[in-house]
């Protein structure tokens, strides 16, 4: 019995001494591939590529269980206008068994690049689609398929990834959503669905009350249909959501008003503008011609003298008042007018900076 016990103790001392031994030697061969490792990280750091390659090799050469030095050799390899050698390093790793969860994202994303450098994108958003399946709160992955699927102006994915993206983002604005909804609208105008692309750029007001794009789209359809009341209807919508951009349908609503035989009501559309936007050009421009239009050059002049005030390098507004002037026979106004100018264009002279002489231009 003393006999089996002493041989028992002699077996596990020497199976820890083995160990031991075993453990120091395999720590002994690790510390020159860390070492290396290490170095070919700090060059990739200084940019020296070329290096940070040969190193690498080594290091998985030493220990091909460096999944990061493979990964890291690929994206050289990418980097380096190689995209098709880094897609087959990096979809070797993809059949290696044991990968941690970490470790399968790391390489799908690196996969994803080398797809998209390779301008292989369906294969790209694939491969995001099960990244973000690993991981919903990929922000990347998000981000990176919501880049592609507006390449591919696949509006309706963009939107819903969009979605995805803002939830992640805690972001509460929908503009962004608003202008995916917008395009989906625009693909339905072209196949002259008007009412259901209506829909969608309601949606999108919805989502944006200040889209100006959609409220035009929506009258403009209105328009296309010849169903102009309620295009006038909704362009006017336009000028009370967003009056500082209502100028935008002044030229709209001109000529649908002379298609209704009511071209008096664009008065009251600029007076509407006005209101909100005191200082808008082109309503004060559009309310000016229609008085010089009735006969009214008084009511014409005034708007008009009150606009160059406020925007003095408007050349627009000086031609039609010179016009007015010289149909009124004003000459004492068109000389102030013509003064005016002249004083302006001669201070702009004085202070323009002074423009350095080149010397070899100068004849000796």
């Amino acid at each position: 019995m003393l006999v089996y016990i002493l041989g028992l103790l002699v077996f596990l001392l020497g199976a820890l001494c083995f160990f031991l031994l075993y453990d120091r030697f395999r720590l002994k061969r690790r510390q020159p591939v860390s070492s290396l490792y290490v170095e070919a990280l700090v060059a990739l750091l200084d940019g020296k590529q070329e290096s940070a390659f040969t190193k690498l090799r080594q290091v998985v050469a030493d220990d091909s269980n460096n999944i990061d030095a493979y990964l890291r050799l690929g994206q050289i390899l990418r980097e380096n206008n190689q995209p098709d050698r880094a897609l087959q390093v990096h979809r070797d790793l993809t059949l290696r068994s044991g990968l941690s969860h970490q470790e399968k994202k790391a390489i799908l994303r690196q996969l994803v690049s080398d797809y998209i450098t390779a301008n292989d994108l369906k294969t790209a958003e694939a491969a995001l689609k099960e990244l973000i399946t690993m991981d919903s709160g990929d922000h990347w992955a998000h981000s990176t398929l919501l880049s592609l699927q507006e390449k591919a102006e696949k509006w309706e994915d963009a939107y819903h990834t969009a979605v995805q993206l803002l939830r992640l983002e805690a972001n509460k604005s929908k503009k962004l959503l608003a202008g995916y909804k917008f395009q989906m609208g625009q693909n339905l105008l072209k196949k002259r669905e008007y009412h259901k692309a209506r829909v969608i750029y309601k949606e999108a007001i919805g989502l944006d009350p200040t889209f100006v794009r959609a409220y035009l789209a929506i009258g403009d359809s209105y328009y296309d249909e010849k169903r102009f009341e309620d295009a006038v209807n909704f362009w006017n919508k336009l000028i009370s959501a967003v009056p500082e951009r209502g100028h935008l349908v002044i030229d709209r609503l001109k000529k649908t008003y002379f298609e209704l035989g009511r071209f008096g009501d664009i008065v009251q559309v600029c007076e509407s503008i006005l209101e909100r936007d005191p200082k808008n050009l082109e309503a004060r421009r559009t309310l000016a011609e229609f008085h010089e239009k009735k006969g009214d050059l008084a009511a014409a002049t005034g708007i008009l003298e009150q606009t160059i005030d406020d925007y003095p390098d408007d050349n627009m507004i000086v031609l039609d008042l010179t016009r007015i002037y010289l149909e009124k026979g004003d000459k004492k106004k068109l000389n102030e007018l013509l003064r005016s100018l002249e004083s302006k264009r001669e201070k702009q002279e004085n202070t323009a900076p002074v423009k350095p002489v080149d010397a070899s231009a100068i004849g000796t």
